[in-house]
């Protein structure tokens, strides 16, 4: 088995783990796997954002907010 495999495999059994531990018995496999694949993508994205942040890419929040804004006030 690939390393790759055996660290997913050990995040998903320690993710269900913490799961029934917090009395969460009555999970289905599908709803456990729904959320734990859930988790891994937020973890993704959190990991890519602050990539970008070190890498400077990134912009001011109220330029942001003026663009929401502008797009709000076209409605």
């Amino acid at each position: 088995m690939s390393s790759t495999a055996t660290t997913e495999l050990t995040s998903f059994r320690d993710f269900l783990d913490k799961r029934i531990a917090d009395g969460e018995s009555e999970l289905t496999p599908e709803a456990a796997l729904r959320g734990w694949r859930e988790r891994q993508e937020a973890v993704h994205a959190i990991r890519e954002g602050l990539a970008d942040a070190d890498a400077g890419r990134v912009r001011p929040a109220e330029d942001l907010f003026e663009e929401l804004r502008a797009r709000l006030a076209r409605r």
